[in-house]
């Protein structure tokens, strides 16, 4: 699995299976938010065996935020911020491929004032390309 930083607290993965719920607690994460819909692919684990894979590793954190990318709003990166705000950190969000999570950051950070190339570049060192968003993440500066 492969687990990225984005920023001082948060780190971003694909979606999780098994084996990566103990490297989760190895890594000495606190807690996980999953960005992805329940079931959003046959093949997903669901959430109730995810979070159940987690605890088991000793990770009790958790939260469900389903999104899906081209239809966040301003509520969705508020909800986000605040379970960021409220977590242990540090935090993992996952998604099918991280552009989710790095969606959400990157609109609140946007919004934070960090210029849309500074988001767009540490997406990018995560694995993650978000240029096609480039827009829409200038629309959400302040």
């Amino acid at each position: 699995m492969a687990i990225l930083k984005l920023d001082e607290h948060l780190y971003i993965s694909p979606q999780l299976t098994k084996a990566d719920a103990e490297q989760i607690a190895q890594l000495g994460i606190k807690t996980v938010i999953c960005n992805r819909p329940d079931r959003e692919e046959e093949s997903q684990p669901d959430l109730a065996q995810i979070k159940q894979w987690l605890e088991q590793a000793g990770v009790t954190g958790f939260h469900h935020q389903p999104v899906t990318a081209r239809d966040i709003q301003n509520h969705d990166v508020e909800t986000f911020r605040q379970l960021i705000g409220q977590a242990e950190y540090p935090v993992l969000a996952y998604c099918r491929t991280g552009t989710r999570c790095s969606l959400l950051w990157g609109f609140r950070r946007a919004a934070e004032g960090m210029p849309v190339d500074e988001i767009i570049r540490r997406a990018q060192a995560a694995g993650v390309n978000l240029e096609n968003f480039r827009e829409r993440l200038d629309n959400a500066r302040v």
